[in-house]
């Protein structure tokens, strides 16, 4: 009675016209009976009624070097010179805080300003070191004037002139200092006239502030952070992929993003550089990525899922994903070999994606086969198997 319970089962859990397939008597008549010898293969012959009723479909196996599609993680950092650290350049104190955060910010625009001593000091010396070289210019074109006429000594004029040559260069050392914090000798002039000058910190890059570590009237002291600036308009995200799957991966590959919301939201990019040694932490293939975002996503700090378009190394043998079915653990497919013939093979799968499955071994080129209906085809298959025990 063991079959009679598997064709309840079947009938419980099947959809129509499977219930209506299989025979009514105690005994699984010769169309459908697989072959009894254990070592010959599987084979489940159709009636020309389950023929009519069944309309299965087939499809070409295929072997080829194949596409297919892989899922990875990743983390979302900010794009290459699309984020700025914002330091001290010097000791000094917060006289005025100008930006909050999540403020947009432009290329040059001042953020905070500096009352610093030491400012103050390098200001100092630049003006002096500009003023001590003006001055010796002017007393050298005079001295060159007074030796033509042998109204002055030549060892004056050669002792000016060497006067001169350290004026400029202590002119031009304080000119260079003054640079390194970003100002021009131009706003140092200004600051001279003023009793209190402010060393201003601007933006480097268009973008918005992300953290502020400061607030007015602090102390900082030199190379201290005080700000972050992001330009999320590009990010780059650090795949991780497992090693077999990096093989044969190129820059320029496609990747797709994916944010599933009512209206999913899709992002092509492709592969940027691939890192050469495996990540220490994840033991992965690391893929960089720099993508375009949209509508503020994905952000710096994210993790998002990843999907790479790979191609094997390998040509495989390729069934649609409907072909595929299993036989507790062991994946089949059912080979077509006339309309009324089906064998049942086992293959050995090396990978499943949305639409298609990748074999390694078990089907030949050019087979064909069932794409539809394989469960109605495999409850055939396990009624005949059952009446027969």
């Amino acid at each position: 009675m063991r079959w009679w319970i598997l064709l309840v089962s079947l009938a419980a859990c099947q959809q129509a016209p499977v219930e209506q397939l299989l025979p009514k008597a105690t005994e699984a008549p010769a169309s459908v009976r697989p072959v009894a010898d254990s070592a010959a293969p599987r084979v489940l012959r159709l009636t020309a009624e389950q023929q009519r009723q069944l309309q299965v479909r087939v499809a070409p196996v295929v072997y080829q070097r194949a596409y297919y599609e892989v899922v990875i993680p990743g983390e979302v950092y900010a794009a290459p010179g699309l984020m700025a650290q914002v330091a001290s350049p010097i000791d000094g104190r917060v006289a005025r805080l100008q930006v909050r955060e999540g403020e947009a910010v432009r290329r040059g625009q001042v953020l905070l300003e500096l009352e610093s001593l030491s400012f103050a000091e390098l200001v100092s010396d630049f003006l002096e070191a500009q003023a001590e070289e003006a001055y010796l210019e002017r007393q050298l074109a005079r001295l060159k004037q007074l030796v033509a006429q042998a109204l002055s000594p030549q060892s004056a004029l050669d002792r000016t002139e060497a006067d001169f040559v350290r004026a400029q260069a202590q002119r031009m050392a304080a000119e260079v200092r003054l640079r390194a914090l970003g100002i021009t000798p131009e706003e140092a002039q200004q600051w001279g006239r003023q009793e209190r000058p402010l060393l201003p910190i601007r933006a480097l890059i268009d973008g918005y502030v992300d953290q502020r570590q400061v607030e007015l009237g602090q102390a900082v002291s030199a190379h201290q952070e005080l700000m972050r600036i992001l330009n999320p308009t590009r990010v780059h995200i650090r795949g991780f992929l497992a090693p077999e799957d990096a093989v044969g991966l190129e820059p320029g590959d496609s990747v797709r993003l994916v944010l599933q919301m009512p209206d999913s939201l899709v992002l092509q990019a492709q592969v940027h550089t691939i890192n050469p040694a495996l990540d220490p932490e994840s033991r992965a293939v690391v893929v960089n990525i720099i993508s375009d975002t949209r509508q503020g996503w994905p952000k710096p700090g994210q993790s998002v899922r990843l999907r790479l378009q790979l191609q094997t190394p390998q040509p495989v043998y390729v069934v649609p994903l409907q072909a595929l079915a299993y036989d507790g653990q062991q994946a089949i497919v059912f080979v077509q070999h006339t309309p009324d013939t089906y064998e049942v093979r086992p293959v050995t799968v090396w990978r499943i994606d949305e639409r298609q499955v990748l074999l390694l071994a078990g089907v030949r080129q050019g087979e064909a086969v069932v794409v539809e209906p394989v469960f109605s085809l495999k409850a055939l298959l396990r009624y005949a198997e059952f009446a027969e025990e």
